[in-house]
């Protein structure tokens, strides 16, 4: 049976899940090897649906008339 393609705010819990797995049990190398893999690949599922949901939102505001290329800033560039 195939995985059911999670969404991506279901990927961020799992995210979330996981990081609190590995912070507060404890598990095997094997385990935390298997929980490190599949954050890996989590994460990059997830970055890659944000660059998507940015330009989508870059391409709406083209549209609309409000076209400012402005980067979106993330806590460490408000810095």
């Amino acid at each position: 049976m195939a995985k059911k393609k999670l969404t991506f705010e279901e990927s961020m819990e799992r995210l979330e899940e996981i990081v609190e797995k590995l912070e507060q049990e404890e598990v095997s190398l094997d385990e935390a090897v298997a929980f490190y893999k599949e954050g890996l690949t989590l994460s990059a599922f997830c970055k890659e649906k944000l660059a998507v949901a940015e330009g989508d939102i870059l391409l709406l505001r083209k549209e609309a008339g409000l076209w400012q290329e402005e980067p979106f800033q993330t806590e460490e560039q408000e810095i």
